[in-house]
């Protein structure tokens, strides 16, 4: 079943009660993973899964689709198919933490995601592989809100995010 657009998408953004417990639980199972004595292949998928947890701790539902940041498509048009987009691709994020002394509070503050249209996320996609971030929303002209804020605003200076 197809996640669409809703009006509640304009509501602010409003974090879990638990969310400064659950991210500091995550970065403890992303440093276990790291150190595991297994395949890199088992590793690198682990790691997959406890970022995806990032996603679902950010989100304000269990859903985690009503996250901080959604693309101005999602909060003004309802009935559109949505997807969660990471801003930073999750290879390099993975590459980051298979390296000798990751920064695992960089790495949690850059695993969160953006919900984003069908279609911006296949933009997205085809945004050149070295474009990573919020550059590859800038390049794929995607238009993304920081519904934390009040009033929600468009977010054009990215390196305050």
């Amino acid at each position: 079943m197809a996640i669409t657009s809703k009006r509640k998408h304009q509501s602010r953004y409003v974090p879990c009660t638990t969310l400064e417990e659950d991210l500091k639980d995550i970065k403890i199972l992303l440093e276990a993973i790291r150190k595991l004595q297994i395949s890199e292949r088992v590793k690198k998928r682990m790691l997959v899964h406890a970022l995806w947890q990032i996603a679902m701790v950010t989100g304000n539902t269990q859903s985690s689709f009503f996250g901080r940041f959604r693309s101005e498509a999602v909060i003004r048009e309802t009935g559109l198919k949505i997807e969660r987009d990471h801003i930073y691709r999750k290879e390099n994020l993975i590459r980051e933490l298979l390296g000798l002394s990751p920064d695992l509070d960089r790495i949690v503050a850059r695993a969160h995601c953006c919900v984003v249209t069908k279609d911006e996320h296949v933009k997205l996609g085809a945004v050149d592989a070295e474009i990573d971030g919020w550059e590859r929303y800038r390049a794929a002209g995607i238009t993304v809100y920081d519904m934390a804020a009040t009033p929600a605003q468009p977010i054009t200076d990215f390196k305050n995010v």
